[in-house]
C-alpha cells in the first residue's frame, strides 16, 4: 500500500547543485568522494562490492530494525491536532491523521468532502456518503497484487499495491539458470473524475518491497526495500530503468537497497529515483524537506540515521550519523528547523531510554541519556520545544522533557497504572493517550488489562496529572490504533474522539465471532472524557473497524464490510453500505454500548 519515490539525479543534478549537496553525488568514473558517499560505475561494480561485503541474512531476533522487546510500529508543532489537506474544499469534512502538516501520509481510506475511497482486497471502492441516508457505492476497480495504500489529491487516485514477480536467471559464471523470486511495488494512477469509472492513465513500477509514501505539494514520494540476495544479487529498477546506487560511509552487516523514487501525483511523467545500499528494515520520517530513515545496527547497540533532502527535481543523500538504541516508529522522530530530535530505547543490558539533537549532518549537538532504567518507551510525541514520553515496566510515567536549548532536561513526571502507546494533542495544556490498563498480581507480575484513554493535563510542566480515564473490556479487547495512528480520530472543535474497537470475550480462541466497532466519546481540555455511543459492526474476523472519517454532523466508521453513517452528537444510525458482496448489513449502532467503559479520574 506505501511506496516512497526518490527522483533519479539526472536531470536533478543542477537542483542538487543549488541546494550545496554537490560534493554528495558521483563522477562518471565512481569511488569515494568527500563525504565518504561511495557511487557505483557499473552493475558489476555494484555485485562485487555485495559479494565482497553482504550477508545473506538479517540478523537473528531483530525485525525491521526493532529489538524483540519492543512494540512494532510505523511525529514539529503546536498543540493541536494535524489533519492532512482535505482533497475537496468546501463542505466541512476530515482527512487523514498525519504527523506533520503539510505531509500526507498514503493510507487503506482517503476521502474529499463527499465521496469515500476504500481500498480493499483487490479493488478499491468509491462510496458516496453524502447525504448519509442516500449512501452507496457508485464505483469500483480492480486492482492486480496485494493492496497496501493510497493518496488522493483533486480527482488523482494514486493506488499502491505489491506483487511477487518470478523469473529465471543465469548467474555469472553458472550454467543453469536458478530462479528468482523478488517484490515489485507498482504505483498506479487513476482518473476519479468521472467516479462511476475510474480511469488508468499511468503506472510507475519501483523494484522492492513498500516501505513508505508521501505525498508533498502534488510530488508522490515512495520507498521500497529489497535484500539482495545470492547468487543472483537482482538490482533495483524503477520504471524499467537502473538507477544511480550509492552507499554511505557506515559498514552494514546486512545490505538493503532502499529505493527512494518520486513522480507528480498527476501523472504523465517518468519517475525519478536512486537507491541507496543501506541496513536491513527502518523507520522512517519525513518533514517537508527531508526523509529521514534510522534502524537499528545490533552489533554495537546503536541505531543508524541517514537524511536525505528532498527538492523540487529529486532526492539527494545528505548524511549520516549514529545514536544509541533504537527507534520505536515515525513518531519518535521530529524534525524542528535545521535539527532532528530522536527518542530511542537502549537494550544494552539493562534498558534505558534517551533524548538525542541532531544538527543537519547528523552530529550530536545534545542529549539526554539514562531516562527510566528497566523500561522502555511505548510512545513518544514531540510539540513544540517539549517531548512528552511514556515508558513502562509497572505503571506507566508520562515524562515532559524540555528541548528548547542544546541540553534536553526533564521538566516532570507523572505516574499511573498502564500505558499509552499513542499521544495525541487535546487543546493547549492536555493530551490524548490510548493504551492499556495493567495492575500487579500476587507474584508481582504485570498483568494486561483492556484498553484505556486517559486525558493527561501537561499546563504544569513540572506536575503533569491525569484528568479523567476510560477502559474499554479485557485483556482480549484490542484496537488498531495502538498499532496504526491513522485509525486513531479526533476532532478537536467538535470534541470528538472515535476509538475502534475489536473484543473476542472471554471465549478466545474458541469464539469464532468477535464482537467489531467503535466506541464514540466526548474529549474536552478541563472536562474530561464522556462516552457518547457505540458503533457496530459485522462479527466477523473482515468486520474491524480499521478507519473513521466525519462528513458535517455525520461519523463513517469503515470496515473490510461495510461503511456505517452515524449522526452525532447522539450516535443514531443514518445509513449504511455493504462492500462486499456476501457481506449483511452491520447490526444498528447501540447507546449504551454493550459494555459500558469503566470511568474514572
Amino acid at each position: 500500500m506505501d511506496r516512497w519515490i526518490l527522483l533519479p539525479l539526472a536531470g536533478a543534478l543542477l537542483i542538487v547543485l543549488v541546494w550545496g549537496l554537490a560534493l554528495f553525488l558521483p563522477d562518471a568514473g565512481g569511488g569515494v568522494d568527500e563525504s565518504g558517499l561511495r557511487t557505483f560505475s557499473s552493475d558489476s561494480d555494484v555485485i562485487d562490492f555485495l559479494k565482497e561485503h553482504a550477508a545473506t541474512s538479517p540478523p537473528g531476533g531483530y525485525v525491521d530494525g526493532v529489538a524483540p522487546d519492543t512494540a512494532p510500529g510505523e511525529a514539529a508543532r503546536t498543540l493541536a491536532p494535524t489533519m492532512a489537506p482535505t482533497a475537496g474544499g468546501a463542505v466541512d469534512s476530515s482527512s487523514t491523521n498525519v504527523q506533520v502538516a503539510g505531509v500526507d501520509e498514503a493510507d487503506v481510506v482517503k476521502n474529499d468532502d463527499e465521496y469515500l475511497y476504500i481500498l480493499r482486497e483487490g479493488e478499491f471502492v468509491i462510496v458516496r456518503a453524502v447525504p448519509p441516508g442516500e449512501a452507496e457505492v457508485v464505483g469500483r476497480a480492480a486492482v492486480d497484487g496485494w493492496p497496501r495504500a493510497l493518496f488522493l489529491d483533486g480527482d488523482r487516485l494514486v493506488v499502491f499495491t505489491v506483487k511477487t514477480e518470478d523469473d529465471m536467471v543465469t548467474p555469472e559464471g553458472s550454467a543453469a539458470p536458478v530462479p528468482v523470486h523478488r517484490e515489485v511495488t507498482a504505483a498506479k494512477i487513476w482518473s476519479v473524475e468521472d467516479r462511476a469509472n475510474p480511469r488508468l492513465i499511468d503506472t510507475v513500477t519501483v523494484t522492492g518491497a513498500y516501505e513508505g509514501a508521501r505525498l508533498i505539494d502534488g510530488v508522490v514520494w515512495l520507498m521500497t526495500a529489497e535484500r539482495p540476495d545470492p547468487p543472483v544479487y537482482p538490482l533495483p529498477e524503477a520504471g524499467g530503468v537502473r538507477p544511480s546506487i550509492y552507499t554511505p560511509p557506515v559498514p552494514q552487516r546486512y545490505y538493503t537497497f532502499h529505493t527512494l523514487a518520486s513522480f507528480p501525483v498527476a501523472g504523465g511523467r517518468e519517475a525519478s529515483a536512486v537507491s541507496f545500499l543501506l541496513g536491513d528494515g527502518g523507520t522512517m520520517y519525513v518533514s517537508a524537506t527531508n526523509l529521514y530513515l534510522a534502524y537499528y545496527d545490533a552489533p554495537g547497540g546503536k541505531s543508524v540515521v541517514h537524511r536525505f533532502a528532498l527538492a523540487p527535481g529529486g532526492a539527494a543523500y545528505a548524511a549520516t550519523g549514529m545514536i544509541n538504541g533504537t527507534v520505536k516508529n515515525q513518531f519518535s522522530m521530529d524534525e524542528a528547523g535545521d535539527t532532528l530530535r530522536v527518542a530511542t530505547t537502549s537494550f544494552q543490558n539493562n534498558s534505558t531510554s534517551g533524548v538525542y539533537l541532531l544538527d543537519r549532518d547528523m552530529g550530536v549537538r545534545g542529549a539526554l541519556e539514562g531516562i527510566a532504567p528497566g523500561e522502555r518507551i511505548y510512545a513518544a510525541r514531540f510539540i513544540g520545544d517539549r517531548l512528552y514520553l511514556v515508558t513502562f515496566r509497572q505503571v506507566d510515567p508520562l515524562f515532559v522533557i524540555d528541548l528548547s536549548g542544546t541540553k534536553p532536561a526533564v521538566l516532570g513526571a507523572l505516574k499511573i497504572p498502564g500505558y499509552s502507546e499513542y499521544l495525541h494533542p487535546c487543546g493547549d495544556h492536555c493530551l490524548i493517550g490510548v493504551g492499556r490498563e495493567t495492575a500487579v498480581n500476587e507474584w508481582g507480575g504485570t498483568v494486561t488489562g483492556g484498553l484505556k484513554v486517559a486525558l493527561f493535563d501537561v499546563g504544569n510542566v513540572s506536575a503533569p496529572t491525569v484528568v479523567d480515564t476510560a477502559v474499554i473490556g479485557g485483556q482480549m479487547t484490542g484496537s488498531p490504533a495502538l498499532e496504526d495512528h491513522k485509525a486513531f480520530f479526533f476532532d478537536e472543535r467538535r470534541g470528538v474522539l472515535v476509538l475502534p474497537v475489536f473484543d473476542h470475550g472471554q471465549n478466545y480462541p474458541v469464539s469464532s465471532s468477535p464482537w467489531n466497532g467503535a466506541y464514540v466519546f466526548t474529549v474536552f481540555e478541563g472536562e474530561g472524557i464522556d462516552h457518547i455511543g457505540t458503533i457496530a459492526h459485522e462479527p466477523s474476523w473482515d468486520g474491524r473497524v480499521e478507519r473513521t472519517v466525519r462528513f458535517g454532523e455525520t461519523l463513517a466508521t469503515i470496515s473490510e464490510l461495510s461503511v456505517v453513517l452515524t449522526d452525532l452528537p447522539d450516535c443514531t444510525r443514518a445509513g449504511s453500505v455493504v462492500l462486499g458482496e456476501s457481506s449483511v448489513p452491520p447490526p444498528v449502532v447501540t447507546t449504551p454500548p454493550p459494555v459500558p467503559p469503566a470511568m474514572g479520574g
